[in-house]
């Protein structure tokens, strides 16, 4: 593998507490919420995309094609129950194996998030090289964020649900921020944010309409 290479972790494996049901598997438009998000991260140039996932899943949540994709490797994480982190660690024990470096970190509940901001987050990246590279929305850094691999000891080290967000605080690293639609940053925790984020994505959709 390239050393330039930027491989995606998609974090699917979360419980969904708050939401009482498996969000990945809610409508949204003509497929599921889960598979929005890993859609944009298949039609991005990251590569490959490996998905974090609880041991026992069925991917039901996924249609064939994504499943089947030759980018995508779907790795079981036995530990997710334990926090986000957790899941986190699964994923860079993967990259590793893969030999990329740097990883962009993307969750399986926020939709919004489209190739071009993967792809111009990646470029960021590149063009700089900083220790980190993230979405900011309202001037905070939050996922989907790249890292570079001189920071996967540092995720590793990782416990709990925090995830790799408490590292944006430590003065020992310093990032870059991507100012892009701020809609890439909704994420979708409860039933209330999910009928909203449906609202606004029907809203969004009847203006790209209306300009045609």
């Amino acid at each position: 593998m390239k050393a330039d290479t930027i491989a995606a972790i998609y974090l699917a494996a979360g419980q969904s507490r708050r939401m009482g049901a498996d969000k990945r598997a809610l409508p949204w438009g003509e497929e599921t919420l889960g598979a929005a998000g890993l859609k944009a991260a298949l039609r991005s140039r990251l590569a490959p995309v490996i998905v974090v996932i609880p041991p026992a899943d069925t991917l039901a949540w996924l249609p064939d094609e994504l499943r089947k994709h030759r980018t995508c490797r779907f790795v079981r994480c036995t530990a997710h129950r334990r926090g986000q982190a957790h899941s986190l660690a699964c994923g860079v024990r993967r990259v590793l194996a893969e030999g990329a470096d740097a990883a962009a970190v993307l969750l399986a509940d926020q939709p919004f998030v489209t190739p071009d901001t993967l792809d111009a987050l990646a470029a960021l990246y590149r063009r700089h090289r900083p220790d980190y590279a993230a979405f900011s929305r309202f001037g905070v850094p939050m996922p989907p964020v790249i890292f570079g691999s001189q920071m996967f000891p540092a995720l590793l080290a990782l416990d709990g649900d925090a995830g790799g967000r408490t590292l944006f605080r430590d003065p020992r690293w310093h990032g870059l921020l991507y100012e892009g639609d701020e809609s890439t940053g909704i994420d979708i925790d409860t039933k209330d944010d999910y009928e909203r984020a449906v609202i606004y994505r029907e809203e969004k959709e009847g203006h790209s309409r209306g300009r045609r």
